[in-house]
C-alpha cells in the first residue's frame, strides 16, 4: 500500500476476484487523455490520444497516438493502437470479419 500512495496510485482493496488493489486516479499526470473528437469509421471507431503530461513511467513514449476499434462480430472487438507519424512493422494476419455495427453487438465501447 505504501509503495502504491508513494507513487501518487489509488489504494483500494476489494473481493472482487482479479480486480487491481492499486490504479491509477483519474485525474493521473500519467498515461493518454483523448484528443478532439471521436471519428465514427465504416467499421466503428478511431480516436486520436496525447500523453497527459511529460512525466513517463517507462519512457519513450509515443504521442499522439491513434486508437482505431473495429466491431468485427456481435462477440469481437479489435482495437489497434499505433503511431500516426512513423510507420511500423505490423504482421500480416488477415482477419476476415463480417462487420458489425454498435448496436449489434453484445458489448459496449465508451471514449
Amino acid at each position: 500500500q505504501e509503495v502504491c500512495e508513494a507513487r501518487g496510485c489509488s489504494w483500494c482493496p476489494t473481493d472482487v476476484a482479479n480486480a487491481p488493489w492499486c490504479f491509477f486516479p483519474e485525474d493521473t499526470p500519467y498515461g493518454y487523455s483523448l484528443s478532439g473528437n471521436t471519428e465514427e469509421t465504416a467499421k466503428g471507431w478511431r480516436v486520436t490520444l496525447n500523453k497527459r503530461q511529460a512525466l513517463s513511467l517507462f519512457g519513450d513514449d509515443i504521442s499522439p497516438v491513434v486508437l482505431e476499434v473495429e466491431f468485427q462480430t456481435k462477440d469481437r472487438l479489435r482495437f489497434r493502437l499505433y503511431d500516426p507519424n512513423k510507420e511500423r512493422f505490423e504482421v500480416p494476419l488477415k482477419i476476415d470479419s463480417p462487420g458489425v455495427t454498435a448496436d449489434e453487438a453484445n458489448y459496449e465501447v465508451e471514449f
